[in-house]
């Protein structure tokens, strides 16, 4: 008999899926939906590293060496505030080889900070923090309605961490949250947060810390939590002012380090409202909100008016962008390595 015809070939597997379309923004950053027209996109956090260069809300660059053991306002925005005390120091950069690039550099870094905020049940928060005493804040809580001259009978404590492993602590008071954290053993971390941002101030280690005699300095990092420049209170403060939402970037003075040995001089001219001295803060009272420009009890302020500035303006391509101070140890080292 005839043989039976051979079985019919099995279909062809199903072609996969085409892959997925990569995201619009870059892998870094996860997307984001558009904001609805005519609003302002959340702005990022802003910074001020070691020997203090400032970068401002829209990519503002100063610098700001500051008066020895004198207290500056940073931020002031209603019922939130953080001063800063700047110090003096001279610091080493670079290997110590012969053919190793060196640098001495007469600076300034901020060694202490004061936040002070007035909480939604009218309790008034005052934090300090050292560069020197990384695992320990101290924290007071006056109640509402204490007299300002009756600051000292506050309730205090401290917040302390392990000095060397990871740990942290955090008190919630109404609806302002302290938390202090030990990162690693080379930095700790204190923070403050309301509902409207949040301030972190590390305490790290100068560059080349063996040659420096591993002293340490505060960085300072604020974190909108909303468009703060859209409130009726802009903030103010030697950064809080870059906060401004007009998408021009002001760059003001910057010092030279193309030198073997540095003397920093700049103080924030031409992209900062008035003078240094208009951000003094008393060092008889370091969480004071008495400074030119203060906002803490304003309930109506507007944002700065950048025309009045001397310094170079240039459109921002980054929105509301984060702003920093860093550091003469951390630019010096870029410096040195290029």
């Amino acid at each position: 008999s005839p043989s039976p015809p051979p079985p019919s070939p099995s279909p062809p597997p199903p072609s996969p899926p085409p892959p997925s379309l990569p995201p619009s923004t870059p892998p870094s950053a996860p997307p984001s939906p558009s904001p609805p027209a005519g609003s302002r996109p959340p702005a990022a956090p802003t910074s001020i590293t070691g020997d203090p260069h400032l970068l401002g809300a829209h990519g503002d660059r100063f610098a700001f060496r500051g008066r020895n053991s004198t207290v500056y306002a940073l931020l002031s925005t209603r019922h939130f505030l953080l001063n800063a005390l700047f110090v003096a120091q001279t610091f080493v950069m670079g290997g110590v080889c012969k053919t190793c690039g060196h640098k001495t550099v007469h600076g300034s870094f901020i060694k202490a900070v004061y936040f002070r905020a007035l909480t939604a049940a009218s309790q008034t928060l005052r934090v300090e923090y050292r560069a020197e005493e990384p695992s320990r804040a101290l924290l007071r809580v006056s109640a509402a309605g204490a007299l300002e001259e009756m600051a000292f009978l506050a309730t205090e404590r401290e917040l302390l961490v392990s000095i060397t492993k990871p740990d942290s602590v955090e008190e919630l008071i109404d609806d302002v949250m302290v938390r202090l954290a030990r990162k690693h053993s080379r930095e700790a971390v204190v923070s403050l947060r309301n509902d409207d941002l949040e301030v972190q101030v590390a305490s790290r280690y100068l560059g080349r810390s063996e040659q420096n005699a591993r002293r340490k300095r505060l960085d300072v990092a604020i974190n909108p939590l909303k468009d703060i420049s859209a409130a009726k209170v802009a903030p103010h403060g030697l950064i809080g002012q870059t906060f401004d939402g007009d998408g021009v970037a002001v760059d003001g003075a910057l010092d030279d380090y193309s030198g073997k040995e540095v003397f920093t001089k700049a103080m924030g001219e031409g992209a900062i409202e008035g003078v240094a001295a208009d951000y003094v803060i008393s060092r008889a009272d370091p969480f004071s909100t008495a400074f030119k420009y203060t906002r803490f009890h304003a309930t109506r302020a507007a944002p700065r008016d950048v025309a009045a500035l001397t310094g170079v303006h240039r459109e921002s391509d980054i929105g509301m962008a984060g702003a920093t101070m860093r550091g003469d140890d951390a630019l010096v080292a870029e410096r040195v390595r290029a």
